[in-house]
Order: structure tokens, then C-alpha cells, then sequence
């Protein structure tokens, strides 16, 4: 992996959400909820429509940490967030993390602690999720 410091920035490309990924995110949770899955009972909610399930979203932070840690990220990643908005389908969302913090290991002379500030904005650059990531690298 490359030598990360505190401000990178790592940005995932855009997710394109559909209907058709919420309703295969509903499948793989078994999660079919008339407000993910049923437009015309949506369209009778406070939301006006479908919304995404809110770990659709966290699942592209979990992708970028992936992409930018591998299997260290796999095997201590931690993640914590908030939700902040609802994802629509025709929405595009980004992830994003920034390096706010690397602190050696505590069990570890050779090993890092790196936290990050990880936000999924949509296309009017609103955080739809705000959180942290830690995760202990080589």
C-alpha cells in the first residue's frame, strides 16, 4: 500500500442508484419494505417516492475502504455513521474519506492507526451520510 498521510483524500467514483440496485440490495437483505421497493405506496409517504436503504450507502464507504486498505480493512475496519438524508433512485452518490488522524498501533511497533472522515454526497453536494473509519494498517 501506499504511504498515506493526514489530509489525503480518496474519493470512490460515482454510484449511479437505481431502482433496480435497491431492489437487488433488497433481495441480498431481505429487506422489502414498501418504502424501498413499492413506488406507488412510497409515493404515499412523507418521502414522495422510494428511498434507498440506508446501508446501500454505507456499503460504497465499505467499498472505497476496500479499495484504498484491502485486507486490512477486511479484517479491523470499524465504521460508525450518521444518516443525514435519503438517497433517491436517479441520484449519483460519491464517497469520500479524508485522513484526519494516524497514531502508531497500540500492539504494534511497525503498525498504524489510521481515522478517517468518510461523507457519500449526492449530485448537489449534500452529505447524505457523515461518519469515522478506523482501521490499523502495515
Amino acid at each position: 500500500m501506499k504511504e498515506i498521510s493526514k489530509g489525503d483524500v480518496f474519493v470512490l467514483p460515482a454510484k449511479n442508484v437505481t431502482q433496480l440496485m435497491i431492489n437487488h440490495y433488497a433481495d441480498a437483505a431481505e429487506d422489502h419494505n414498501p418504502l424501498h421497493v413499492d413506488p406507488e405506496f412510497a409515493k404515499t409517504t412523507r418521502f414522495g417516492g422510494t428511498i434507498a436503504h440506508g446501508m446501500l450507502s454505507v456499503a460504497f464507504i465499505q467499498e472505497l475502504m476496500v479499495r484504498t486498505f484491502g485486507r486490512d480493512w477486511l479484517e479491523n475496519g470499524v465504521i460508525e455513521v450518521s444518516f443525514m438524508a435519503p438517497v433517491r433512485p436517479g441520484e449519483v452518490i460519491t464517497a469520500e474519506a479524508k485522513v484526519i488522524k494516524i497514531v502508531p498501533a497500540e500492539d504494534s511497533e511497525n503498525k498504524r492507526q489510521v481515522r478517517m472522515q468518510v461523507v457519500c454526497l449526492n449530485g448537489k453536494q449534500e452529505k447524505v451520510i457523515r461518519g469515522t473509519t478506523e482501521v490499523i494498517v502495515s
